[in-house]
């Protein structure tokens, strides 16, 4: 995963539960840890960071192309 890339989180513990009733929709603004924490923001309201997320706890969101 890279800087800039959009994830969703599919567990929320270790004090993170707080950010579940944000949208669900995440942008990775740092990558510490050689990947393996990441600090988010929200793509919905940018005032909203998740300062350490283990990377593991999210997933690459996929774009979906409007083929009308």
């Amino acid at each position: 995963m890279n800087i800039e890339t959009e994830v969703e989180i599919h567990t929320f513990d270790d004090g993170n539960q707080r950010f579940q009733h944000y949208t669900n929709k995440w942008k990775i603004i740092e990558k510490m840890y050689n990947g393996g924490k990441l600090k988010l923001m929200n793509c919905d309201q940018n005032d909203i960071i998740i300062n350490s997320i283990s990377a593991w706890k999210t997933r690459i969101m996929i774009k979906l192309l409007d083929k009308s």
